[in-house]
């Protein structure tokens, strides 16, 4: 039954300190995906958010009975002249928006929602304008409120796939015989070269040396692929350390490592929250070794966990790798929205439409994407 517009109250928080009790509330009854968790955000702003001016405006919409209906999880950050209204979490976020109740369509309506986004944003601080990225189409089985605003679609969607049963029904049920067959037979000739060893991490020596690892091979990967690498910038390092810190431990954060003897050769940092499996962070190490895709490996071990663990949905993130449609059933489209609040707000939202929109059209245009990623590969190469 839709609520009454009188009966729902908004209330904006400006730390997360003040949030935590609702927020925790919410996360806990409502629907939402771990890049939204308050631990995933607290530590994102302590680490990389709050060195980039970036004042949290985090909002509560509740019954006025007290019956949680959304959270949202915004900041206003300055973009040089421009201030924005966006998602906290930034680009290492890979789906941003509210968390939802589970019953959240029946109650609120497209009309009534508008109402109440119009509410917040006019009880919020001065702002130039409002850029919403990464806005996943559905919120578990809810749809997103936000798509009731006008939207674009974002570069890239996501993937992912229920899991179920034994490994080898799983991999029966994706994989065909040929493809099972040759990676078995890389997966031999790995193994002849040493002990092959799946490692779960929990002591403190073998987190440390297998996160430093992990920043050593991603570090390679970025290189390769000519893109900015994340951990030239310590903050980057720090978030992930922290959270790994904070929560390998009550099992938020899964690291692992496939190991051949004491080398380590390929690595995983990545999230389990309500029943999904992020597969977030992968690496390998480069190589004679790379030919037996030691990180494909890594990835079965890692299903083998999963259905050993009761996950029920194995999440491939943002991201359109020709892998991931081989392994997954299910696609996330994912949305941008924007609106300028002032007049300096609407050349820059200009500006960022078009960015949005070239980038959408080089990845879905195989020759000016291959193009493009041989320039980015060549500056990088010339750089280094």
């Amino acid at each position: 039954m839709e609520v009454k517009r009188d009966a729902i109250k908004t209330t904006i928080f400006d730390s997360f300190d003040d949030a935590e009790s609702v927020w925790r509330r919410f996360e806990r009854e409502g629907e939402c995906y771990a890049f939204q968790s308050f631990g995933w955000l607290k530590d994102w702003y302590t680490e990389i958010g709050c060195h980039s001016s970036v004042r949290p405006c985090i909002v509560s919409v509740e019954c006025t009975d007290g019956t949680p209906l959304m959270l949202l999880p915004l900041a206003i950050q300055r973009r040089g002249l421009v201030s924005c209204l966006e998602w906290l979490g930034g680009t290492i976020s890979d789906y941003q928006g509210p968390i939802v109740s589970n019953d959240l369509s029946d109650k609120i309506s497209k009309s009534l929602f508008l109402e109440i986004w119009k509410d917040v944003l006019a009880k919020l601080p001065r702002f130039n304008a409002v850029l919403l990225e990464n806005q996943p189409e559905y919120i578990n089985k809810q749809k997103n409120p936000f798509m009731h605003l006008p939207c674009e679609p974002h570069a890239s969607s996501a993937y992912f796939t229920q899991i179920s049963g034994t490994l080898d029904s799983f991999l029966k049920e994706k994989r065909s015989s040929k493809s099972r067959s040759t990676e078995r037979r890389k997966f031999r000739r790995l193994a002849e070269h040493g002990t092959l060893e799946f490692v779960v991490t929990a002591n403190e020596e073998d987190l440390d040396s297998t996160l430093n690892t992990m920043f050593e091979q991603k570090s390679e990967s970025y290189k390769e692929m000519g893109v900015t690498d994340l951990f030239e910038q310590s903050i980057y390092r720090d978030f992930f350390k922290s959270m790994t810190e904070h929560y390998v431990r009550d099992g938020f954060i899964q690291l692992c490592a496939l190991k051949l003897d004491e080398q380590i050769l390929a690595t995983h940092w990545g999230m389990v929250f309500k029943n999904r499996f992020y597969f977030f962070m992968p690496t390998y190490a480069r190589g004679e070794l790379a030919r037996y895709a030691p990180g494909n490996l890594l990835m079965q071990h890692m299903f083998d966990w999963c259905l050993s663990n009761d996950v029920q949905i194995f999440d491939f993130t943002v991201g359109d790798e020709p892998y991931k449609k081989l392994w997954c059933d299910e696609r996330l489209d994912l949305y941008n929205s924007s609106e300028a609040r002032t007049f300096l707000g609407l050349f820059y939202v200009w500006l960022v439409r078009m960015r949005w929109r070239l980038k959408r059209k080089i990845k879905h245009s195989p020759g000016l994407f291959k193009a493009a990623s041989r320039l980015r590969k060549s500056l990088a190469r010339f750089k280094h």
